[in-house]
């Protein structure tokens, strides 16, 4: 039994054409030791960069048992060369980050700082809670989901503020969403061209928009391939096809 993990565009494709290969599999966002019935004979993880760590104690799992575990790791995207551009290794670099720049601007321009986030809830809390957030308005870009939706507006996120749509977005939609909101600062993660990251920053760089980007985490994540095809393709060669 396959365990495939995540909530994205590229899983829901992988859930896809496991089917189409009669490959039985359960799909899961989150995992504890007790999560599964039976242990899985392979972990295909899809989940965004942000879940590394989230299943940092599932690969360790994995490894004691000899079982594969293997990542979809997005390649890093090639950062233009801007001074709009505020690079960070760390979540916490990128809260120290955010507060510099709000600082700044609400001092300079004296008024509320706009900031689109689209580095999901996760870690929004975080930045809710922050001594900056009096100076800001959140302006939140999640999955289509009730749940999501609603963890927001339970963190004091205006209705208004919510952009639940599903991606991948074009530069085009990008640039539109950031002009209607009146967007200062795009908060943002490396999530590869196949998570956007180019046409985020690109639409925010025409638009003079600054961006704090959380790198990609530099870890040892075992097995890994750069796109849907290499994975499914060590899937047919590694695993029988039940058709």
């Amino acid at each position: 039994m396959i365990m495939l993990l995540g909530e994205t565009s590229a899983a829901r494709e992988i859930s896809k054409c496991l089917d189409i290969r009669g490959l039985e599999f359960i799909r899961l966002q989150t995992w504890t030791e007790k999560t599964s019935l039976k242990t899985p004979s392979l972990i295909l993880d899809a989940s965004p960069p942000s879940s590394i760590v989230k299943f940092a104690p599932l690969r360790q799992w994995c490894e004691q048992r000899c079982i594969p575990y293997l990542r979809l790791e997005r390649p890093e995207t090639v950062i233009p060369d801007s001074l709009l551009i505020y690079p960070v290794g760390t979540w916490e670099e990128a809260l120290l980050q955010l507060e510099q720049r709000v600082g700044a601007m609400h001092k300079a321009k004296g008024h509320i700082v706009t900031i689109f986030v689209t580095t999901g809830s996760h870690q929004l809390e975080s930045i809710v809670q922050s001594a900056f957030a009096r100076y800001a308005r959140l302006v939140v870009r999640v999955l289509p989901e009730g749940r999501l939706v609603q963890k927001c507006r339970d963190m004091g996120i205006s209705t208004r503020d919510i952009v639940a749509m599903q991606g991948q977005f074009s530069k085009e939609i990008n640039n539109a969403l950031f002009k209607f909101y009146g967007v200062d600062i795009l908060l943002t993660r490396d999530s590869g061209s196949a998570g956007g990251t180019d046409t985020k920053i690109s639409a925010a760089l025409e638009l003079g928009i600054e961006t704090v980007l959380v790198k990609k985490a530099k870890t040892n994540a075992g097995l890994t391939v750069n796109n849907v095809k290499e994975l499914l393709d060590w899937v047919d060669d590694n695993i029988p096809d039940k058709r």
